[in-house]
């Protein structure tokens, strides 16, 4: 059976020993006057010793009331009804080194006896708990539904001797919240033991939840161990498991009484999202909001750090592969490391960075990366972005959005567009172009819908462009002198002097694509230079007749390619 021992010249253990004190003094003061004396004595001076020697140790408003006296059943000694009120805490807390507020209330039958010139003290089934308002190192922790206090597998919870006191203790309670730091356990239980000068804390968690709605983690159980060797600090180890083994995270960290400091760090195994599982909703239901359908590989830890001023969180998560739909926006090939200065809530500093291999916000960014933050507001701030497309370069003007309702225009500005490559996208069979183009694509994003709203893209040079198809589109065959037949004709080999693209659509729809040109076929009428504007909606066999004739060829040009300007001899 495990116990705890605290020894009386341990400055330590002393502390440790203050913590029990109310049955301490009880025990303490039947070693001294003997158990006849306490009969005859009766409740009251029971209590009032205790009282004042639980006082002298520190908590000055504490008070211990003995309600019942008798003999225990079997002569084992004599039997009490005690109720141990702590006081305000705060008295209290400069004598036992920690930071502490509120009030502690323990309650329940004791069963004192002697043995070998040693003081026992035996619970008649557990001691009651209640605490209110009690705050640790500015953690708040609430008892709703109170605790229990037992002696480990029913045997002493008390041995008081001259030289030495053991205690062999259990708390258990059903539910703990702590409200600071949004966490709630339940089905807590807490055992005290030790062997020799080292000391020993086991604790196991049924479900550990944290309260914030979505919770970045799901709920997990945890069992901790704490040793501590003389009076230095405690070391602490343990582990936490959830989403059906998904998630095992190991623990460990260090915890100084005296100080009232501690730190504890959770490193997370490499979780493995499938593509086609439940994504990140298995994890962290936070995390899901911001990526459906996620798969890739995820791994992190946190860090808990105690101090005076109360409790403090960090983090750190490492994504590889990262994959998977934020609304309309697809991403996939994220890697990085993320630091966060806070966990509930999620807080993420300026300047961390992520790499995307792609990125589909109505047109497919390749290459690209990213240094963002992340707010306590909720909002993305977006320092930098840079991507590749089309042969060239796209970076974002920084801006700010919410995830989980993104509105508002990002502004990206195009560099070294390749013609020929911009063109794959539209998918046109038959249609090539060469040259260069820079310009901006303004994305505005409004809800679950991105567009692509008034992009323009502009020629650094002259180039070409040929329509060629094999297979004309039926609405683009036109008999010889008409004008769509003159269009085919001055498409085969454009040569331009400069070129002006329009590209609007939706993400996962259609892009749209306007364009300008001038400049001339070499074997279009002899090279006339000529201006055409053209609408693409996704395949040239959607054009309608209405939006080729906007091109403009000089009347005179057009009828002597028609042969109307010839007169009959």
């Amino acid at each position: 059976m495990p116990v705890l021992t605290i020894r009386r010249e341990g400055a330590g253990a002393v502390r440790l020993g203050r913590a029990i004190a109310g049955t301490a003094a009880v025990a303490v003061t039947l070693g001294v006057v003997g158990l006849g004396g306490v009969i005859l004595a009766g409740p009251a001076l029971i209590g009032a010793t205790a009282t004042e020697m639980l006082r002298g140790t520190g908590f000055t408003g504490a008070a211990v009331t003995v309600t019942g006296l008798r003999i225990a059943d079997g002569w084992q000694g004599l039997r009490l009804e005690i109720t141990g009120d702590s006081g305000q805490l705060e008295a209290a807390a400069k004598a036992l080194d920690l930071p502490m507020s509120g009030r502690l209330i323990l309650s329940g039958a004791l069963v004192v006896g002697t043995d070998g010139g040693a003081v026992t003290v035996t619970p008649d089934g557990c001691l009651q708990a209640k605490a209110e308002g009690l705050t640790v190192s500015g953690q708040r922790f609430d008892l709703l539904q109170g605790a229990t206090l037992c002696a480990i597998q029913k045997g002493e919870l008390l041995r008081w001797a001259p030289d030495a006191m053991t205690v062999a203790a259990e708390l258990q309670a059903s539910r703990l919240d702590m409200p600071t730091s949004g966490l709630r356990a339940e089905q807590v239980v807490l055992r005290l033991g030790q062997d020799g000068t080292g000391r020993r804390a086991d604790a196991t968690v049924a479900r550990l939840t944290n309260t914030a709605k979505p919770a970045p983690v799901v709920p997990l159980a945890v069992t901790m161990q704490a040793v501590q060797a003389g009076e230095g600090p405690w070391a602490i180890d343990g582990t936490a498991k959830g989403a059906n083994g998904l998630l095992a995270v190991s623990l460990n960290g260090t915890y100084d009484q005296t100080a009232g400091t501690g730190r504890l760090e959770a490193v997370a195994k490499p979780i493995h999202l499938a593509e086609k599982g439940p994504g990140l909703a298995a994890v962290s239901p936070l995390g899901a909001t911001f990526l459906e359908k996620a798969s890739g590989t995820l791994s992190g830890k946190a860090t808990l750090s105690l101090t005076p001023k109360g409790l403090s969180t960090a983090g750190q998560a490492v994504v590889k592969g990262l994959a998977g739909g934020a609304g309309p926006v697809t991403i996939a090939g994220v890697s990085g490391t993320v630091a966060l200065s806070s966990l509930s809530p999620p807080v993420i500093p300026d300047g961390q960075r992520l790499s995307i291999g792609l990125l589909d916000v109505g047109i497919p960014l390749t290459d690209g990366t990213l240094l963002f933050g992340y707010g306590r507001d909720g909002r993305l701030d977006v320092d930098r972005a840079e991507w590749r497309w089309a042969g060239g370069t796209l970076h974002a003007e920084p801006f700010e959005l919410s995830p989980d309702k993104p509105k508002g225009t990002v502004t990206l500005h195009a560099d070294g567009i390749d013609a020929a490559k911009l063109l794959e996208l539209i998918a046109v069979d038959g249609l090539e172009a060469s040259g260069k183009l820079a310009g901006t694509l303004p994305v505005v994003l409004a809800g679950d819908t991105v567009t692509l709203n008034g992009g323009v893209l502009e020629s650094a040079g002259p180039g070409t462009l040929r329509y060629d198809p094999a297979q004309p589109p039926s609405g683009l065959k036109g008999e010889e002198g008409s004008p769509t037949a003159m269009l085919m004709g001055a498409l085969t080999d454009f040569h331009y002097e400069s070129l002006r693209i329009t590209i609007d659509g939706q993400a996962g729809g259609e892009l749209n694509a306007g364009f300008s040109l001038r400049g001339a076929n070499p074997s279009f009428y002899d090279g006339y230079p000529v201006a055409l504007n053209l609408k693409l909606s996704g395949a040239l066999d959607r054009i309608l007749r209405q939006n080729l004739d906007v091109y403009r060829i000089p009347d005179t040009v057009r009828e002597r390619m028609t042969g109307s300007d010839q007169k009959d001899h």
